[in-house]
């Protein structure tokens, strides 16, 4: 495997070198950090749906539980007039 600097380019003028093959290291890091980043987002949208279809499911047992409330509370009043009307 060929090198893309040689020894002989190296020894002549370090710093190029190394500031070559410092542009090819951060190149691969960020690329590297655009897929961990996907990553992420993508899992954060999986959990965002799942939270959110639980998030539906619990809202519509509330639902349901106001309703069999209010259905008893309906039921204690129409009680409580009754008792009321029977008194006078």
């Amino acid at each position: 495997m060929k090198l893309p600097v040689s020894f002989e380019q190296f020894s002549k003028n370090p710093v190029t070198a190394i500031a070559f093959i410092a542009v090819g290291v951060i190149g691969y890091l960020y690329m590297d950090m655009i897929n961990i980043h996907e990553a992420q987002l993508q899992n954060m949208e999986e959990t965002c749906v799942k939270i959110n279809t639980i998030q539906e499911s619990q809202i519509q047992e509330l639902k349901e539980a106001n309703l069999r409330y209010e259905d008893k509370l309906e039921q204690m009043n129409q009680k409580l007039l009754e008792c009321l009307s029977t008194r006078n």
